[in-house]
């Protein structure tokens, strides 16, 4: 998949801060032909691209206008830089992935296109580094990938990053309900791992709030059974990958993780440290496994813990 070339009106805005390179689009005609050129203006309708001269010539490149609806898809060319920036995206800041997003944004819908992957990438990193102030931003940017993007794994991507940004903004009630329909309507083992995840992660903060409300839940008939569904279905949704898919390492070692931080929120000490073993032992390689060391060491046993004075 190639890069995205600026149109004159949609360009504008960031042309200052991108040069325009020589590229090679390629455009695939649905009759089965295909010209390699530099898209010089796209619209819904039509599509300009220059031709280079013939190898060897002095001459100038030729423009031509082809109806869009004689074009299959496109394949855009990369800017200077861009292919590293693209495979890294998501290791990219916001502001850095905003670029990207503005520049290729009128091209959402169209096939192939990475706007999406762009859009997913920097609404993660709103998420990551700002989850308070920037959910509502990232929820808009997930909603509209939903509504436009062309591929369905984009859409899916963006299905779960916007349960992410329902959550970021406390909005459980709608995250839940939407995570529940999306697991129902799915039997991709991954997506289902991260649906599962989601879920138990508002099972558990429900279940803070829930005690953060009632200290003294333990004595309370009404908040008691409550308090315990909520309890064990966030442990059984952090331990279904271990559980079922452990091939999925990183998530498996990721669900133990969450089931000692819900075992040490509970004070069952002995279960949380059970959990972080298992991470140690079955995931060494993941990038839980140093932080369940810590913790391990951090929560000694009773048994090895000094009798107090």
């Amino acid at each position: 998949m190639k890069a995205l070339r600026l149109v004159p009106a949609t360009g504008a805005i960031l042309a200052s801060s991108l040069t325009a390179l020589p590229a090679q689009d390629i455009l695939y005609l649905k009759t089965g032909e295909s010209i390699a050129c530099r898209v010089e203006a796209l619209t819904d309708t039509l599509v300009n691209f220059s031709l280079p001269p013939p190898p060897g010539t002095a001459g100038g490149s030729a423009r031509r206008t082809v109806p869009a609806e004689r074009i299959e898809y496109i394949e855009f060319d990369f800017r200077e830089g861009e292919a590293a920036f693209f495979e890294k995206r998501h290791e990219a800041t916001a502001a850095e992935l905003q670029v990207w997003w503005d520049l290729s944004f009128p091209h959402l819908h169209r096939p192939r296109s990475r706007t999406a992957a762009y859009g997913i990438a920097y609404a993660e990193a709103l998420l990551r580094e700002s989850p308070d102030a920037a959910a509502p931003r990232a929820l808009s940017i997930f909603d509209r990938i939903i509504e436009r993007a062309w591929a369905p794994a984009d859409v899916v991507l963006a299905k779960q990053g916007r349960l992410r940004a329902l959550m970021a903004l406390g909005d459980l009630a709608t995250a839940t309900v939407e995570a529940r329909r999306l697991a129902s309507q799915t039997e991709d083992a991954g997506l289902l791992i991260e649906v599962k995840y989601l879920l138990a992660t508002a099972d558990f903060q429900k279940l803070q709030a829930l005690q953060e409300e009632h200290p003294r839940w333990e004595e309370d008939d009404e908040v008691r059974p409550e308090r315990n569904q909520l309890y064990h279905r966030a442990l059984d949704l952090f331990l279904w990958p271990h559980l079922f898919h452990a091939t999925h390492e990183e998530a498996a070692a990721r669900g133990l993780a969450g089931a000692a931080r819900l075992f040490l929120f509970a004070g069952e000490i002995e279960s949380a440290r059970a959990r972080w073993e298992d991470l140690i032992h079955l995931y060494p390689a993941t990038t839980f496994s140093a932080e369940a060391k810590t913790l391990l060491e951090t929560h000694s046993s009773p048994s090895t813990e000094p009798a107090p004075p």
